[in-house]
């Protein structure tokens, strides 16, 4: 049996796999604050989901930047209180075997060029819109290499502009992210009906895809996230296109097929 796990900025999600292959049970748990209780409780929950079976290996990603050994994380800006525990190690421990550690949105995006909507693509652009704004580039299967993991929603679209809670300023998922968008427009994301507020949204997200196609010229892009369900895409192509002038055409925008599942099933390409 298998433990795989997405840990993001407000939930996390805890599955099992029998054969490495498929995910046998899943849970939607609250992410504790505090990192001990929060070790606890993936222990507590695997063993619901296993019941009882040995543990033969886990994998899984996490809301930050992590270390270079990818055994803790270094900085986050949603999951600050875990950041510098030895993460790594306490799931070793509590599991009495090998684990695996990567941010969470690149696990998401190896679930969805593996599994979901970006099979058979050679170079996956994959854009989580959840509480803030994560991404990976997918190269021939695999998360392409990088020093410190890929941080998109971080990039300044809005020159000394709205304050993220990284303690930048302008940062492209402090106009697209949820909980940003709670403070802007007064509403979480799935209740705003607002058209106009819609295509503003979605007008700030083709830009952040601008800069993205530019500097990682993708296939395709995927977006995932709570965000994402909402978002207009046509808006966001038709936003798009009339920006990336210097491509003869702007790759394609979709949604992932696998939603909260991208990234158990990105775990398991881990475990491989």
């Amino acid at each position: 049996m298998y433990f795989v796990f997405d840990i993001g900025g407000t939930n996390m999600r805890l599955g099992v796999s029998p054969d490495g292959e498929t995910i046998k049970e899943s849970k939607i748990v609250s992410k504790p604050d505090d990192f001990g209780q929060g070790v606890l409780t993936l222990k507590k929950i695997t063993g619901e989901l296993s019941g009882g079976e040995k543990i033969e290996g886990v994998a899984g990603g996490i809301a930050g930047v992590l270390n270079h050994e990818k055994t803790a994380l270094a900085k986050s800006a949603h999951a600050s209180s875990w950041a510098g525990k030895p993460l790594k190690l306490e799931l070793e421990k509590a599991f009495g075997c090998q684990a695996y550690l990567e941010n969470d949105t690149a696990i998401e995006g190896l679930g969805e060029a593996a599994k979901g909507t970006g099979q058979g693509k050679g170079i996956v652009a994959f854009i989580n819109i959840g509480t803030g704004i994560g991404g990976v580039r997918i190269v021939a299967g695999k998360i392409d290499k990088n020093s410190l993991g890929f941080e998109p929603g971080h990039q300044i679209i809005v020159p000394e502009g709205n304050l993220c809670t990284c303690g930048g300023k302008g940062h492209w998922e402090s106009y697209v992210g949820g909980s940003y968008l709670e403070k802007i427009y007064g509403q979480k994301g799935e209740n705003i009906t607002d058209p106009q507020i819609w295509d503003e949204i979605a007008k700030y997200l083709a830009i952040g895809l601008t800069n993205v196609a530019v500097h990682w010229s993708p296939d395709i892009f995927i977006l995932g996230g709570s965000v994402s369900r909402s978002i207009p895409l046509e808006k966001v192509q038709g936003y798009l296109n009339r920006f990336l002038t210097v491509f003869p055409q702007a790759p394609l925008i979709t949604k992932c097929s696998l939603d909260d599942d991208a990234g158990l099933y990105g775990a398991l390409e881990l475990l491989r």
